[in-house]
């Protein structure tokens, strides 16, 4: 059991690097002035920023959680930021531009506002989470992130051709990196997740579906905005929360159910994705979508 912990600090400790070099040769200014013009960008700035965490204080206030449940759903709504959302925003055939300005600003955001977000969060929920030092968070997750961040603007603009290259393995390792991170953290945690009442499943899947509510609604009237705020509303960054559960020991509890949301959540998502492509068709006005083999048939 101790291997498998260090294996998953390497691997907390490395998708946050990998996370920051992705997001910097993600830096076209271009797409990022595109996303940020558009009218959708500031309410998707409110809906991640404000509307979700709202809404997760709201539900495990609500229902009947315990602390260690109630820690997780508010710490991985206050750390926006979405780097898992864009592929599957391009999948959806949602506005990416708008996804990926979301993105990189809901990180840098996020990592600006840490140490008063984690403070407001100590107060709600003193029990579960702990801040820690200043000097804690900044090696362990911002500049582990900013560093990396920078070096992949600074490459970007020196060597776009090979920005370009390098981008694919590095987002491929980063997902991977935080998609073995998450199951072993269910194996590791198995024993204290057996003890998790219905309600914490409960608590997850609102959340969940609400956030999907709120950035679909927000996102109107074009269809393309609806699905990249609905989506970049759910997924957060879990690079960020994992990081810093894993900062100081109190908080490292956290971590399990940290993974088993990553996973009920991604579940969760699962009925918006397949009802949004033919919703979207039926906005444009072209009905749904036929199979291609069924095409000449359905016009006889």
């Amino acid at each position: 059991m101790h291997v498998l912990h260090a294996f998953i600090e390497l691997m907390i400790s490395t998708f946050i690097i990998a996370l920051g070099l992705s997001q910097g040769l993600s830096w076209h200014l271009g797409d990022l002035g595109r996303g940020v013009r558009q009218p959708a960008f500031a309410r998707g700035l409110g809906v991640c920023l404000i509307g979700v965490p709202l809404l997760s204080i709201l539900v495990v206030k609500v229902l009947p959680l315990g602390p260690t449940a109630q820690a997780v759903i508010a710490l991985m709504a206050f750390c926006p930021g979405l780097p898992m959302a864009l592929n599957v925003v391009s999948h959806q055939k949602g506005n990416l531009p708008l996804a990926l300005a979301l993105s990189i600003t809901l990180s840098l955001i996020a990592i600006v506002l840490m140490p008063w977000s984690l403070q407001l969060l100590a107060r709600l929920f003193p029990l579960a989470i702990q801040p820690p030092p200043y000097g804690v968070l900044l090696s362990r997750v911002m500049l582990p992130f900013l560093i990396p961040f920078v070096l992949g603007i600074g490459f970007q603009r020196l060597s776009p051709g090979w920005a370009h290259r390098l981008h694919k393995p590095v987002k491929l390792y980063f997902n991977f990196a935080l998609a073995v991170a998450a199951l072993a953290l269910l194996v590791a945690s198995f024993p204290l997740l057996k003890r998790l009442s219905f309600w914490v499943l409960v608590a997850m899947v609102v959340v969940t579906l609400g956030s999907t509510v709120l950035g679909h609604v927000a996102g109107r009237p074009r269809p393309q905005d609806r699905t990249a705020l609905a989506i970049s509303a759910v997924f957060g960054n879990p690079a960020f929360a994992f990081c810093l559960a894993g900062s100081t020991y109190p908080m490292k509890s956290l971590l399990g159910v940290m993974g088993l949301y990553l996973f009920i959540r991604t579940a969760a998502l699962v009925p918006y994705l397949l009802w949004n492509p033919r919703h979207q068709a039926s906005e444009r006005g072209g009905g749904p979508t036929l199979p291609p083999g069924r095409r000449a048939s359905a016009n006889p």
